[in-house]
């Protein structure tokens, strides 16, 4: 345990060594108290080929052409101040915004700005298709970005840039046409300039800006053991009646996530509010990407019965057979996977006989360790973990 002068001298040095290392770049650290207990449950260093990877490290697009590393330094989008962002944002009008979230959908879920749109990811390297499948609903608008501390924005911004700039097509005049017709050279010359700005600092300096929360509505999720941050004035009203979220089994208003509560079929975290999840006997719950297998798809098995692992196996042979097109290729994935399992737990039933009692387990259990939920409620993954 550090004291606060040891912590502080250690923040100081940390940051001197960064800010006159290499004449780099200035460094915009951000402070907010985490109170005396640890929030992380370890500390690590690693090197990797890229920060905020859209996975496209390498590779190669359709002709040959190897992509080229972002440059975070000449592509990214406008850097806005807290405050320039919350008036342009507030004068821009819905017909020509296009306000992103670059944060994960399970972020979103807790808190996100006003008139804010959700890409629906679950991680950020579903970026790239997020923008290539959206091209051309962007190009043209005044695209506003923001993530939690501003860096995921550095990579989303230049990535959205380079593609539009990649695939603007250049300004023709077909012979004939009337120089004087403000009409015909205005679909000549094609839609407008796409405005791109991001928010600088994220959200944590916008919530340092407007202490009350502003445009931004709920809370803002951190990867740490708080989960969640406030403004400061919002924070100490603590009315749960403001929260945006909403628990995914009752939509009663809920806004903290738990490492217990997650998507049986993906693993991704899910709101469920402690009343529901005290009520539940499996805690097996669905993301928004998965709602539809709810009832069908379970990643423990071995509390059913032969009926019910049936009635299981015939929903899920159902739902694969609408599952069409390359685009829901990791979908059936997922579905003929379960289907094999159900199939292979059929088969141990018939060998041994349904009724045999010691062969279900009906305990619940951590989704992501196995282990009996009351060992284990989630604290094995993450800064959850114990």
């Amino acid at each position: 345990t550090l004291s606060w002068e040891s912590t502080a001298d250690y923040q100081r040095a940390v940051e001197h060594f960064f800010g006159s290392n290499n004449g780099g770049p200035t460094i915009d650290w951000k402070r907010s108290s985490g109170g005396s207990d640890p929030l992380f449950p370890d500390f690590a260093v690693k090197e990797v080929p890229e920060l905020v990877s859209f996975g496209l490290h390498g590779r190669a697009r359709a002709g040959g052409a190897c992509i080229r590393p972002l440059d975070v330094q000449a592509e990214t989008g406008l850097h806005l101040p807290p405050k320039s962002f919350h008036k342009l944002l507030e004068e821009t009008s819905d017909d020509k915004l296009w306000l992103l979230d670059v944060r994960n959908s399970f972020e979103y879920e807790v808190g996100h700005f006003d008139r804010a749109i959700d890409p629906g990811m679950s991680h950020t390297a579903q970026w790239a298709k997020y923008v290539d499948d959206h091209l051309e609903d962007l190009r043209g608008r005044r695209v506003m970005m923001y993530c939690t501390g501003g860096i995921r924005c550095e990579k989303a911004s230049a990535y959205l840039r380079r593609r539009l700039d990649e695939t603007t097509k250049p300004a023709t005049l077909e012979e004939g046409v009337d120089m004087f017709d403000d009409k015909k050279l205005q679909e000549a010359a094609g839609p407008p300039a796409t405005e791109i700005y991001q928010l600088q600092g994220g959200i944590h300096r916008y919530l340092e800006a407007f202490p009350d929360g502003g445009l931004f509505k709920g809370a803002n999720f951190v990867f740490d053991k708080r989960a969640q941050m406030k403004g400061e004035e919002a924070a100490e009203t603590g009315d749960d009646r403001i929260a945006v979220g909403r628990c995914s089994e009752c939509a009663s208003p809920w806004e903290r996530h738990h490492g217990g509560r997650v998507c049986c079929v993906c693993r991704v975290l899910v709101l469920v509010c402690d009343t529901c999840d005290a009520a539940s006997p499996h805690g097996e719950y669905y993301c928004s990407e998965h709602t539809s297998m709810r009832g069908l798809y379970y990643h423990f098995l071995k509390r059913f019965n032969a009926a019910e692992l049936r009635q299981q196996l015939e929903g899920l042979q159902s739902m694969l057979k609408k599952e069409i097109g390359p685009k829901r290729k990791n979908r059936r994935n997922t579905l003929r996977r379960k289907i094999v399992e159900i199939e292979e737990r059929l088969d141990e039933l018939n060998k041994v006989g349904d009724d045999r009692q010691d062969e279900q387990d009906t305990i619940r259990r951590c989704r992501a360790c196995a282990k009996p939920y009351s060992d284990c409620p989630g604290a094995c993954w993450g800064f959850w973990k114990e």
